[in-house]
């Protein structure tokens, strides 16, 4: 049946991704139509290489990230071989022109001081959310896989976290006034279940938490439901404004961890493993970037042997 409605054409194209893909991958194709791609095409037949081309020239023009035009550039590639293999649409050849990508930022790393100034108001403050912050600080873990954390997760015989869930937001479009709610899910790729030894600075501090905490309750909340990880941000957002430390995102607790593994000539394949990344490739682009002295240090050591 012939369907030149936008809206309709891609609710049907989200029904059949269902099932398919992560629920909050679906939540996030169905908040990029809504918001960007919806308010430009009512109808099919308005779909050319130039009314693409001027989508994402308007996104530019407005100041959006390259990351997160991309984004409605590959649900727009989905959605428009899904209206031609269902014959809506004439298939046609988009040769579209992306803005060039800026100069790469180093990943945001806590300075060794303020990183000790923090985990010392931690330690002498033991609650849960604040035990969390040390779990990201000594064990690399993201905000959602902490937030996701349950009493049974945490081996302190062993001393070992289990990470085998996490906790997101999900966008949900047919829920009105709420936007989105929390869920629970699968962690991010296959390999980031994964288990990550517990520090023994670390583990005196979980211990405690653990002693108010009845099996099967989350780690975060003591209850059984999960914490909110914008719940997590505040707090993290509040020390940090407490101790006259510069405010950073959680996930600088990930990339200091990593910055600390690689200056403590931890291999990157066992640094890899801890972070649960799919591929070693991934943690050497995103957090193995060498400064000037150790730039410095290469030369000289090379030249030494000429």
């Amino acid at each position: 049946m012939y369907c030149n409605n936008f809206k309709k054409a891609s609710e049907l194209w989200v029904a059949g991704k269902r099932g398919f893909v992560k629920e909050s991958s679906l939540a996030a194709y169905s908040l990029t139509i809504r918001k960007h791609i919806l308010p430009r095409f009512k109808k099919l037949d308005e779909i050319t290489p130039e009314s693409v081309q001027e989508l994402i020239d308007s996104k530019v023009e407005d100041g959006m990230s390259l990351n997160s035009i991309k984004a409605i550039v590959l649900v727009m590639k989905m959605l428009i071989t899904f209206f031609e293999d269902e014959g809506w649409i004439e298939s046609k050849v988009y040769r579209l022109r992306l803005p060039q990508r800026k100069k790469r930022t180093d990943p945001q790393v806590i300075p060794l001081t303020e990183e000790k100034s923090l985990i010392q108001w931690l330690r002498t403050h033991p609650t849960p959310y604040n035990v969390g912050i040390l779990i990201c600080v000594y064990c690399g873990l993201r905000i959602g896989e902490v937030c996701a954390l349950k009493w049974e997760d945490i081996d302190m015989q062993d001393r070992v976290i289990h990470v085998k869930r996490t906790v997101y937001r999900v966008y949900v479009a047919d829920r009105a006034p709420q936007k989105s709610v929390l869920a629970i899910g699968t962690p991010k790729t296959a390999d980031s279940w994964r288990d990550v030894p517990v520090a023994d600075k670390l583990a005196k501090s979980i211990s405690e938490i653990l002693l108010d905490i009845a099996p099967g309750k989350y780690l975060m909340t003591g209850k059984s439901y999960p914490a909110d990880p914008q719940n997590f941000r505040n707090n993290f957002k509040r020390i940090l404004k407490a101790l006259g430390i510069q405010p950073r995102k959680v996930h600088s607790l990930r990339h200091t961890f990593a910055t600390r593994c690689i200056e403590s000539k931890c291999d990157f394949k066992t640094l890899s493993s801890l972070l649960g990344h799919s591929d070693v490739t991934t943690t050497l682009n995103i957090y193995v970037h060498p400064d000037m002295s150790q730039k410095r240090r290469c030369v000289e050591k090379m030249v030494r042997g000429i």
